[in-house]
């Protein structure tokens, strides 16, 4: 019997299964260290995107990084933390607004040199052309 090789398809959705999942244990371990998720942090920082425009839930849940987070939750875990504020829409009282704090804004730059810094460690062994040749390869698919 022949010894089958396994589809270049499928050793590409693999390795790129395989690595996300590498990347994302990776940063969420430094994130651990502030006792905050991927997807809190992925929140603040679409909430410091907007500078200091309120955002709403729909708003956020667009921009979120993982489509199934339960937004909600999330939301309300970080004004639990007192890194977001929530509060109502004053033309459609209906509708919350969510900002993020000074907490928020804090804790994002504290993180964001450990994320850069755990993100490069992840990729060193590659130069800029070979990054930008895997981004466009990526996005083509």
């Amino acid at each position: 019997m022949k010894n089958k090789t396994v589809p270049l398809s499928r050793q590409l959705v693999t390795t790129i299964i395989k690595k996300g999942t590498d990347f994302t244990e990776a940063i969420g371990a430094v994130l651990k260290e502030e006792k905050v998720t991927i997807q809190q942090f992925n929140v603040l920082r679409i909430l410091r995107g907007r500078k200091g425009e309120p955002a709403s839930l729909l708003d956020v849940s667009k921009n979120m990084l993982h489509a199934n987070s339960n937004t909600t939750r999330v939301v309300d875990k970080l004004v639990a933390k007192k890194y977001v504020e929530r509060m109502q829409c004053p033309e459609d009282r209906r509708q919350i607004e969510i900002t993020i704090t000074d907490s928020g804004l804090e804790l994002l730059k504290k993180l964001d040199r450990k994320v850069d810094q755990k993100e490069q460690e992840l990729i060193e062994n590659l130069d800029n052309s070979q990054l930008e040749k895997i981004i466009t390869l990526l996005q083509q698919i």
